[in-house]
């Protein structure tokens, strides 16, 4: 089950970025938040399988906008998140609250 908020860590050159990430699905369609650094910003997107989904979403930061594309899979409690973006590519991983 996807449903759930999950807290998140992502290793970026800078240093771990913290936060949470909200998912809620409606039949196929999925949508939620991404809540770190201060910001929410939005997403929707489709659920593929039971655990499986992919999104997008426009994720502003003092360092600019990031465009993103996710892969999510839920596995018991745990989040593994794989992000294309106009930035790079990203793994996030995270743990149901």
């Amino acid at each position: 089950m996807l449903d759930g908020k999950y807290t998140s860590s992502l290793n970026t050159p800078m240093g771990a970025i913290n936060g949470t990430i909200t998912l809620a699905t409606n039949g196929n369609n999925v949508q939620g938040t991404i809540e770190t650094m201060g910001m929410r910003n939005q997403f929707q997107g489709m659920k593929t399988k039971e655990n499986e989904c992919t999104f997008k979403g426009n994720f502003n930061t003092p360092l600019g906008n990031i465009q993103y594309t996710a892969m999510c899979t839920v596995n018991n409690n745990t989040l593994e998140l794989m992000a294309s973006t106009n930035k790079g590519s990203f793994k996030l991983m995270g743990k149901r609250m």
